[in-house]
């Protein structure tokens, strides 16, 4: 079966070098998913024949446009003793897990292409099935490449924690005992209503968003124009807009939202989702640097 989207690679197209940097000559889907993140491809559909530029850097915390890319965009994001060399090794020599990378990959992609044509609903959809796909698997396989068996052992169980409450929990233990020392899980993410174009909607969908973020993950706010909360606590509100907007059993003690309260679902998705993105893809990020390194 042809493959519906083709990932072209604007950097390395008449350059000879670092042909493992190259998305047209190497197969990986983890080096696919490094270049999605850092916004440094085209995607093609080819079934329509429509090629979208990916610029949004979403590894840099906040996102940040690419306005021009290079090589040395992506050495940009990697420590200063990391060379392209390092890099082209790294991308030959990632080939494990292949079929788990890979659907994260076709799962990036639909979300990156919705979002650039501002169906931020559907971008949100494919962006919590990375997130449930990867709940479980991306702990366990960080853990398996440590050298400290007891360290391994000792991590498994902080991370189950002890009422062993599901992988989505499980993954929110994990980034928090992990990556609980680097700057972007002690930064804050704002939540921007400015963004959504229709002035009537952003008092109901301020309160909307209030309802479903735990109080002590709000750092700041102000009335219809924006809420700042800690890094984990956007994680919990992505899982919490989910069940709210995808679950309609009545009867239950869940505030599930309406169809009435959600008149234009994708203006609601719209200041979320590429914050969405971006949290997941320093995640990503995290687990490829931690790979470049073993292999290092």
């Amino acid at each position: 079966m042809i493959d519906r989207y083709s990932i072209l690679d604007p950097i390395a197209r008449n350059n000879t070098k670092y042909k493992h940097l190259k998305t047209e000559e190497n197969p990986s889907p983890i080096l696919n998913i490094f270049r999605l993140i850092s916004g440094t491809v085209n995607i093609k559909d080819n079934y329509i024949g429509t090629t979208y530029k990916i610029r949004d850097n979403n590894i840099k915390f906040p996102t940040e446009k690419n306005i021009k890319i290079k090589y040395e965009t992506l050495l940009e994001l990697f420590d200063e003793n990391v060379t392209l060399a390092d890099l082209n090794n790294f991308f030959l020599k990632a080939r494990l897990n292949k079929k788990f990378y890979r659907s994260i990959e076709v799962e990036l992609i639909k979300s990156l292409i919705a979002y650039k044509d501002e169906k931020y609903l559907e971008s949100f959809i494919y962006l919590y099935r990375i997130i449930e796909g990867i709940s479980y698997s991306i702990p366990l396989i960080f853990v398996s490449k440590k050298d400290d068996y007891n360290k391994t052992y000792h991590d498994m169980q902080s991370y189950f924690g002890k009422d062993k409450d599901g992988e989505l929990q499980f993954f929110k233990r994990f980034v928090s005992e992990t990556f609980k020392d680097e700057d972007f899980y002690k930064s804050n993410i704002t939540i921007d209503l400015q963004l959504v174009d229709i002035e009537e909607l952003r008092p109901k969908y301020y309160d909307l968003y209030l309802k479903k973020i735990n109080e002590r993950f709000i750092l700041d706010k102000a009335e219809n124009s924006y809420i700042k909360v800690k890094f984990i606590g956007y994680y919990d509100l992505l899982i919490e807009l989910r069940n709210r907007f995808f679950h309609n059993l009545k009867g239950t003690w869940q505030e599930n939202f309406e169809s009435t309260e959600l008149l234009f679902p994708d203006q609601f998705f719209k200041p979320i989702t590429l914050h969405g993105i971006n949290w997941l893809s320093i995640i990503l990020f995290e687990i490829i640097k931690f790979d470049l390194q073993k292999i290092k």
